[in-house]
């Protein structure tokens, strides 16, 4: 099994915001102060940032190995790659309202900014042996299941589509019943397609770890890198989405979820490469 990786991949702000809740005081403390000033975070030597947040360095360091960083050098750089992303999502939001009615051109800039801020986070997080790896066992699968709940069913459906339109034997059950029972019936030539957001569903957990246990390679796409459902993935996908007060993370996340999808389909397309496939509608 692929343990969740540390890396490059999820932002360390989208990494703050997701283990936040798990962290110490002194570690909370610390992050607030990260997210509250992430524009120029990536500035201060350690010890400057120790006095500013009001935490010993010791916390710094602490936080670093919690959100799977090597060391303060790499949280710097982390900071200053979402920088840049968070940079870019403002300058769309500036971009859109240049005029019309405030109300709407807010909600315009909040939803596709976040949708924005989600796609880049997420390219820039993706793994690409990871992502090469699962495409290979996808390729190759005798059958593949693909397994969600509520939007992220939605996805699941559409990745099935996709896989079958390669002439892969791709399906997506609706009923948590017939997803355990299906997941129970894969073997090591099968492959079980997890969607969830927050790694921690119980009716997905359970068909992945069905899978798992019968020898299925099990590939996750998902939101959280220290999850239920992250432990039991042979390939970890993760997507980034930020919450920004008014509910468009889960729109957010699912469009990072569905670029994923495509971009696995893409992947296959071109290693498939039949003249028949090559028809297929992307």
């Amino acid at each position: 099994m692929l343990a969740p990786q540390p890396d490059h991949g999820v932002g360390v702000r989208a990494r703050l915001r997701s283990e936040f809740g798990e962290l110490t005081p002194a570690q909370r403390r610390l992050g607030a102060f990260l997210l509250q000033n992430l524009a120029v975070a990536s500035d201060y030597t350690i010890t400057d940032l120790a006095e500013a947040a009001g935490v010993s360095i010791g916390t710094i360091s602490q936080l670093c190995r919690r959100l799977g960083l090597r060391g303060y050098q790499e949280l710097r750089l982390g900071l200053a790659r979402d920088a840049v992303v968070v940079e870019a999502s403002a300058a769309t939001h500036a971009l859109v309202l240049r005029d019309g009615d405030e109300a709407v051109v807010g909600a315009i800039a909040r939803v596709f900014g976040s949708t924005q801020e989600a796609l880049a986070a997420t390219a820039a997080g993706l793994e690409p042996v990871i992502l090469a790896r699962a495409a290979d066992r996808l390729g190759h699968a005798r059958r593949i299941e693909c397994v969600g709940v509520a939007t992220a069913g939605l996805i699941a459906a559409e990745a099935a589509l996709k896989l079958r339109k390669l002439g892969l034997d791709a399906v997506a059950l609706g009923d948590a019943h017939q997803q355990a029972m299906s997941a129970a019936l894969l073997g090591p030539d099968d492959v079980l397609l997890a969607i969830s957001h927050s790694g921690r569903t119980l009716d997905t957990l359970g068909a992945a770890q069905l899978a798992r246990e019968r020898g299925a390679f099990v590939v996750v796409i998902g939101g959280q890198a220290r999850s239920p459902l992250s432990e039991v993935a042979d390939a970890l996908l993760l997507t980034s989405s930020s919450d920004t007060g008014f509910h468009v993370e889960p729109m957010a996340s699912t469009v990072a979820q569905l670029a994923v999808v495509q971009t696995l389909f893409l992947l296959l397309l071109e290693r498939m490469g039949s003249a028949e496939i090559g028809r297929a509608h992307v």
